[in-house]
């Protein structure tokens, strides 16, 4: 078992570029399951669940509040194409901090820096309305992370130079 590290690689406040770039990594990636990816959102009140599970009915509603009870309410939901997913994203950031994650995929090697494919820590993340891959605080940027394994620094630039892209920021500790 590990944590991946994530590398911020864009912060933007236009979603469709901050998708668009996600969809560039997507194909320097060895392979990706397009239904290997799932959303998530937190709701903190009425009004956001509302308009949350109204918008994806499908999504599975936890909840956070003391006892188990009340909100917070974080809903997740897997989504079958890249299209439906991007589709959700942007409904869902019109409303509340969420993000979408593709995690069943494999960066390729970089024989160059002595690193071989990826499949473990491989992962990528675009993070709506905030800086952190957690979303606990709203922000006015989206941003893309590259989840690779920790140390990997030159990975992620590598990936990020792959899409006309570098690091814009230190990395975090991942799940």
């Amino acid at each position: 078992m590990g944590n991946t590290e994530a590398w911020p690689v864009l912060r933007t406040t236009d979603l469709a570029e901050a998708l668009t770039l996600a969809e560039r990594l997507l194909s320097v990636a060895l392979w990706y399951k397009p239904s290997g990816c799932y959303l998530e959102a937190w709701a903190s009140d009425d009004d956001e669940l509302r308009r949350l599970t109204e918008a994806s009915p499908e999504a599975n509603v936890r909840w956070y509040g003391e006892g188990g009870v009340g909100f917070p309410a974080m809903l997740t939901w897997g989504v079958a194409t890249p299209s439906q997913g991007s589709q959700a994203l942007r409904t869902w950031a019109d409303i509340t901090t969420c993000y979408i994650l593709w995690h069943d995929l494999e960066w390729p090697a970089v024989p160059e820096l002595g690193l071989g494919e990826e499949y473990k820590y491989a992962e990528l993340q675009v993070a709506c309305n905030s800086h952190t891959i957690h979303c606990e605080k709203w922000a006015p940027e989206h941003t893309v992370f590259i989840h690779a394994r920790p140390g990997h620094d030159e990975r992620a630039a590598w990936l990020a130079a792959q899409v006309d892209g570098h690091v814009v920021g230190p990395s975090e500790e991942g799940w």
